[in-house]
């Protein structure tokens, strides 16, 4: 099973005054050199004296010891179940391609160790991480695991997902089961539905559909939905999970 730590950037930072400390936590736990960088664009990563570049040169001052790939060169791992044998740092990944491409390298164990530094606290690779339980770095522990019943439910909307979210059985999917888990006194917040559905396996690309949907149903859409379980769904998968 692939390891996961991970640190947001304004903590990495520390206003300025951390960045050289943090990178010696970093560098502790991603192991020896060289240092894997796994960047949005290879080609510019030189050339732009941005982010990306402040960030490696932190963390492997020594250049010698840097080798950058880009994050979509996973994929190419995953499709030939290739184990990279070393740890990866992924600097500031959003794009959706990207973050799947991680993702589906992380579910064939295409790598041993991943470290993720996060642009922002809101971001959905955040999410991501603690659905998978990566370690924050900063505290030193991870997020608390997914509730076993978010989980289950989770697995439910992954069964529907064969068309996507956004409409049709995967929409009505969506819409029942967070009804059906309000009722029972579970808040209508988008992150904990997000942690559990990355920790049952789901993609980012339907869990930007699964975060649309509970905003809207947060600010009060009432969606028109087809009935996709019974009135009791939550008592059922409670006590699926005792059987299990």
């Amino acid at each position: 099973m692939t390891e996961l730590a991970y640190m947001v950037r304004e903590d990495w930072a520390g206003h300025g005054a951390a960045m050289a400390p943090q990178s010696a936590v970093i560098r502790d736990w991603i192991g020896e050199a060289p240092y894997l960088f796994a960047v949005r664009d290879p080609k510019l990563f030189s050339s732009d004296r941005g982010a990306d570049l402040e960030a490696a040169e932190f963390i492997a001052p020594n250049g010698s010891t840097r080798r950058v790939f880009g994050i979509r060169d996973l994929e190419g791992l995953a499709r030939r179940d290739r184990d990279l044998g070393h740890a990866i740092v992924v600097l500031h990944p959003f794009d959706e391609h990207d973050l799947q491409a991680l993702a589906d390298a992380v579910e064939r164990q295409s790598v041993d160790r991943v470290f993720v530094l996060v642009w922002g606290p809101r971001d959905i690779v955040r999410v991501w991480l603690d659905g998978r339980g990566a370690t924050d770095l900063q505290t030193g522990k991870a997020a608390d695991a997914p509730h076993p019943l978010l989980i289950a439910a989770a697995e439910a909307m992954i069964d529907e997902e064969y068309n996507g979210l956004r409409s049709g059985r995967g929409k009505d999917a969506v819409v029942q089961l967070v009804r059906s888990f309000a009722d029972e006194g579970y808040p209508v917040e988008a992150e904990p539905w997000l942690r559990a559905y990355f920790a049952a396996g789901g993609t980012f690309t339907n869990a930007a559909s699964i975060a649309k949907l509970i905003g809207e149903m947060k600010k009060g859409t009432r969606h028109r939905v087809q009935t996709r379980y019974v009135d009791n769904i939550v008592e059922l998968l409670r006590e699926r999970i005792a059987k299990d």
